[in-house]
């Protein structure tokens, strides 16, 4: 029997004799000129090609006024190729982190393309697109679930209380937005395949081609931005500072489209009136600086500038539109200390972004390294390094109830050490009082990494794995560095070869997650055997 008599008995008896049927051959059969059963809500043969049943009177259409039955997941399902089984959370997360089918994330299958000419639209082809590259329903929820519990910890770019309710109507009403979001949460929660460059991983390339078509089919919006936000953060973190600036003058440009470089959109009426959505563009904006800022520092050999943005204003923080959310319980350091277990840490009321002020920060010191010819002044850089200080020590001493905030540690500790890296770096034997208390803080991070780097070497899961913010790879490089060249002296550290070596499992397990991580092990390690080749006690 021939393949395409298979396909054509593909449905049911029961179903050809007894289910509704069209008067009319769907456009799929008709564009391959191959027999249809006309039915209803799907031909067996769409059903068999994992395709989306489309009739004449259906692509007319809009997508407002389409039936649930038309798009229900149970019609995607192929009989011949089952999904992966989901039979708990365990085997569902190794499988999503790469341990079980690494090849199960290739590109987009090219045939999911050819349904574009046949009038159906972007948002029914990306919803098949998700289908064909995550599976059915109760594997897209396990993959929001777990971005949710990782890295929304620490890259807290996107509102749970919506976004589930939006992916809850995606399967009534398909979103090309949603689609590519989970996509992108997918790609960034996922542990990259061993083998091969970054490059040349399937579903990235997956992912970059299907923001492509959306970009090119729908106006620029939010889910828009957060979605290259990801795949910008994912960039970064795998090792293609290129692509990643790509991605960042990207998000630039849809922040202009958006209005966020006139100072008017931020006015305090449009605050009063619109105080969740500026605080969820200023937590983007943010998010925007911080990657960015990330990008600049970890890849200084290739020059890349910072992201040019032609502001004559700064953009308010998040927490200034606290004071306008009804329901808000997070305005500064003490509102966040005593916050209730009533609280909603998933709605844009509660959302904390403190990463905010760390990219100002880090940007800060960015610009004035990156303009010689106007540099700050003794008195400016001690009271940045003054107000740096003080916000590392109050993020530190919260106890986060909405997940740990290491990624802004991280990035803080980056920033005081640009700037006081022309002191600690001189050699000057011990630190004056008034660089003591930026040594003590710095004492007080690397510490704290340490803490963390033991727990992560002791105890390692998946989940462990993926809460680790790429940030604290460059963290971790930074503190071995610095350790092997002032441990003994300017820090005061007697133990500071332990800590290295604990700092250099720990990147090696972070490698499995980012390989950037695989980047600064090299380079500590080179550093480490050199250092350690000088001391008496392991020279003899």
């Amino acid at each position: 029997m021939s393949a395409s008599s298979d396909a054509s008995n593909a449905t049911s008896p029961a179903l050809s004799s007894t289910a509704a049927k069209s008067s009319r051959v769907c456009l799929n059969c008709r564009r391959k000129k191959k027999r249809c059963d006309k039915a209803l809500p799907s031909c067996g043969r769409c059903t068999y090609s994992l395709e989306v049943c489309q009739h004449e009177d259906d692509a007319a259409l809009s997508r407002s006024s389409r039936s649930p039955s038309q798009v229900d997941f149970g019609s995607f399902i192929r009989p011949d190729k089952p999904h992966m089984p989901i039979v708990g959370l365990d085997p569902v997360l190794e499988s999503l982190m790469g341990q079980q089918a690494p090849s199960r994330w290739s590109t987009l299958n090219a045939s999911l393309f050819g349904s574009l000419d046949s009038g159906e639209d972007i948002h029914l082809f990306m919803f098949r697109s998700l289908c064909d590259t995550v599976g059915h329903r109760q594997a897209v929820e396990h993959v929001t679930t777990y971005y949710f519990s990782s890295v929304n910890d620490w890259f807290t770019i996107i509102e749970k209380t919506s976004f589930d309710s939006l992916v809850e109507r995606m399967w009534s009403f398909p979103s090309a937005e949603v689609g590519l979001l989970v996509l992108c949460m997918l790609l960034i929660i996922r542990t990259p395949n061993d083998s091969g460059a970054a490059m040349d991983d399937g579903l990235y390339l997956s992912v970059k081609t299907a923001f492509t078509l959306v970009q090119s089919k729908i106006p620029p919006s939010i889910s828009l931005l957060q979605a290259q936000l990801l795949i910008g953060l994912y960039e970064y973190s795998q090792g293609l500072p290129q692509q990643a600036y790509m991605s960042m003058g990207t998000c630039i440009q849809m922040t202009r489209s958006f209005g966020w470089h006139i100072r008017s959109f931020w006015s305090e009426e449009r605050q009063q009136l619109l105080p969740a959505d500026l605080k969820l563009s200023s937590i983007l904006w943010w998010a925007l600086v911080y990657v960015d800022s990330l990008l600049n520092v970890s890849y200084p050999d290739l020059r890349l500038p910072l992201t040019p943005t032609g502001l004559d204003f700064s953009i308010p923080f998040p927490e200034a539109f606290d004071q306008y959310l009804p329901g808000n319980a997070t305005a500064g350091y003490r509102a966040w200390r005593e916050s209730t277990a009533e609280d909603n840490p998933e709605s844009i009321d509660n959302v904390i972004w403190p990463e905010a002020n760390s990219a100002w920060y880090l940007s800060t010191l960015l610009q004035q390294i990156h303009n010689p010819t106007n540099p700050p002044s003794a008195a400016d850089r001690n009271s940045l390094s003054d107000a740096i200080s003080v916000h590392t020590l109050n993020v530190m001493g919260v106890e986060w109830k909405h997940g740990p905030r290491c990624g802004v540690i991280d990035a803080n500790f980056i920033a005081l050490m640009k700037a006081n890296q022309p002191y600690l770096l001189s050699g000057m034997g011990k630190p004056q009082d008034g660089h003591m208390k930026h040594i003590n803080v710095i004492n007080s991070v690397i510490n704290s990494l340490y803490q963390s780097s033991q727990a992560a070497n002791n105890a390692l899961t998946a989940s462990q794995l993926a809460t680790a913010a790429p940030a604290g790879t460059f963290a971790l490089y930074y503190a071995s560095m610095l350790l092997m060249s002032h441990g003994d002296n300017v820090l005061n550290q007697p133990d500071w070869l332990r800590k290295v070596e604990s700092f250099q499992q720990a990147l090696r397990i972070a490698s499995r997650r980012w390989k950037i991580a695989a980047r600064y092990l090299a380079s500590i390690d080179i550093a480490f055997s050199n250092r350690v080749s000088r001391l008496p006690s392991m020279s003899q």
